[in-house]
């Protein structure tokens, strides 16, 4: 039996999973600062994992929320609901108190901060991944409640629905919303499917079952992570270009989540875990910082100046 799963204070992690999040965090500041005018042959991959992370990170959050869901914990559920609801509130709070005070003249008004606070997407947007979270999070522990058994079966159907809308260009349903409400709406549409794919891949252990043919596979999900950064393979097919997303968060995941990880160091895992606990806000600061250094310090969106960030 392989012991990849490991406690690193009281906490089970996977090793793989939690550098990928690390990866994937750090993709996401590279998407939303570097560049175009600096983006050479090299960077035009990172360019190009819009595709791959925040959609991976839906996998994965899901993944390792299996248990509040089909155990329906209450207190499970509560803790997870406080982990997202706790930078959603406090992060615009504080950026409307330092802008109004220190930079940009009062220019954030009581009615952005409460857009802000009930759409995520008004003068801080990465922080529409929160609301999403928490949408499908309450959504889901509810459905989970109806349906019970029939659980898995629901969100499936939903799946569906939501790739007929992305490839039949649902969101011109959407068009006389501003950008902030149609996008966080959208989003929160597009990603449902996803958060299902997690759930179902740790309720039938899927990654699991392919673990003892680890040595002959593990290539593969590597493979069509090249593939898919060197081919626009189901990107221009119109919609939200759904279909990528499964792929490439599939293929990220079981890659990383099979690394033979399992006998590192205690100090590199314990390592390893203390810097993951900081994707989270590195997410959701990661833009005002990037404002700030261009301000301050005139950062030119260069790969230098992203690892900085």
């Amino acid at each position: 039996m392989y012991s990849e799963i490991i406690k690193v204070e009281d906490k089970k992690i996977n090793l793989g999973i939690e550098i990928l999040r690390v990866i994937l965090c750090f993709l996401v500041l590279c998407f939303h600062c570097l560049k175009k005018h600096q983006i050479n042959y090299f960077l035009f991959f990172i360019a190009k994992t819009k595709f791959f992370h925040v959609p991976c990170f839906c996998f994965i959050s899901f993944y390792f929320s299996n248990i509040i869901f089909f155990s329906r914990i209450i207190i499970k559920f509560k803790k997870r609901l406080q982990r997202l609801l706790i930078p959603y509130i406090i992060w615009p709070l504080l950026f409307f108190i330092i802008d109004n005070n220190l930079y940009y003249n009062k220019k954030i008004s009581l009615r952005d901060l409460k857009l802000q606070l009930i759409i995520g997407r008004q003068f801080s947007i990465p922080l529409w991944f929160l609301f999403s979270m928490i949408f499908l999070t309450i959504l889901f522990m509810i459905l989970s409640i109806i349906f019970k058994y029939h659980f898995l079966f629901v969100l499936q159907i939903l799946s569906i629905f939501s790739y007929i809308m992305q490839y039949s260009h649902y969101f011109y349903l959407f068009e006389e919303y501003k950008d902030n409400v149609k996008f966080s709406i959208l989003d929160t549409i597009n990603i449902l499917p996803l958060s299902f794919l997690g759930l179902f891949f740790s309720s039938f252990k899927v990654v699991e079952n392919i673990k003892p043919y680890r040595k002959n596979i593990l290539f593969l999900p590597y493979l069509f992570i090249y593939i898919f950064l060197r081919y626009d393979i189901f990107v221009n097919l119109g919609g939200y270009g759904g279909i990528i997303h499964i792929f490439s968060s599939i293929s990220l995941f079981i890659g990383f989540y099979l690394l033979p990880l399992e006998n590192s160091h205690s100090f590199i895992q314990k390592m390893i875990k203390q810097i993951t606990s900081y994707t989270n806000g590195i997410y959701c600061l990661h833009t005002r910082i990037n404002r700030f250094c261009r301000i301050e310090f005139g950062f030119s969106g260069t790969l230098k100046s992203c690892f900085i960030i």
